[in-house]
């Protein structure tokens, strides 16, 4: 029964976000397939809208690394940030991004890697801040982070939306379908990583496409916020509830834990 070791993985997040790990779990023993389920390209802005400046706003919210890499682009890969304005975001990977674009100097919120990376998590910072923004900017695709915007308008805040890139499902290479393809044959169910709504949808589509929604039944998910279990479940195998699903934090060494258990949980089954 060595197909019930899932010693086998999918990474799925933007291209540029699966090296590190790819290179850590091929180290361990893992066979990695990187397969990215979105491509994201950055909303060029048209002759008629200028950029959004910093400056006009208390604080900004990049809702993800891509979101500042377009609000870069927007304004030409120069963006000087002003000292009065905030900037924000969930994770360490979207903080490493915007020091990176506009400066170690920048104020800079974000939740710490020992709680949750999440929209609740973040606006518990922001509702404690001792001088509340009155204008807040939420960088984003073409959708997103609406409960955030929700919160911050609740509390009297101007909130405006910015569509900084766009999000497109992802066709599958014709290296990873032959893998795809060779693995459903040979009873080999890989573990997956799935970071977005959108990504879970863009793999089930694919699936759906190349005939191996069964396949996908019998593979196994890792999740890094609870909310995407139950859209991984309605995507893949709404009928059972039957999926294998672990929910991780969003940083690299929750994430190896989390293949790791599943080798080490699959192992007890040979």
């Amino acid at each position: 029964m060595k197909s019930a070791q899932p010693a086998f993985a999918v990474l799925t997040r933007p291209p540029g976000r699966n090296e590190t790990l790819a290179q850590k779990l091929t180290a361990s023993g893992w066979q990695v397939q990187v397969s990215p389920a979105l491509t994201i390209v950055t909303r060029m802005l048209p002759q008629s809208e200028s950029p959004i400046a910093p400056g006009d706003f208390d604080l900004v919210v990049f809702v993800s690394a891509p979101a500042v890499t377009g609000y870069l682009e927007q304004h030409g890969g120069t963006c000087i940030w002003p000292a009065t304005t905030i900037a924000a975001c969930v994770g360490v990977a979207t903080a490493q991004a915007i020091r990176h674009a506009f400066g170690a100097s920048v104020r800079l919120i974000h939740p710490d890697t020992a709680s949750s990376q999440d929209s609740e998590a973040l606006w518990s910072l922001i509702s404690t801040l001792a001088d509340r923004p009155r204008r807040v900017l939420i960088v984003r695709g073409q959708d997103g982070r609406d409960w955030l915007a929700g919160q911050c308008a609740s509390e009297g805040m101007s909130v405006t939306l910015h569509t900084a890139y766009c999000r497109a499902h992802a066709t599958w290479t014709q290296q990873s379908l032959s893998t795809f393809q060779q693995w459903s044959r040979t009873d080999v169910w890989p573990v997956w990583l799935l970071t977005s709504p959108h990504g879970i949808a863009a793999v089930a589509q694919q699936m759906e496409q190349a005939g191996l929604r069964q396949w996908g039944k019998r593979c196994r998910y890792i999740v890094t916020h609870p909310r995407l279990s139950p859209v991984v479940q309605a995507a893949m195998e709404p009928e059972s509830g039957n999926l294998q699903i672990l929910v991780s934090r969003s940083d690299e060494a929750s994430i190896l834990s989390c293949f790791e258990q599943f080798r080490a949980d699959a192992a007890t089954l040979i």
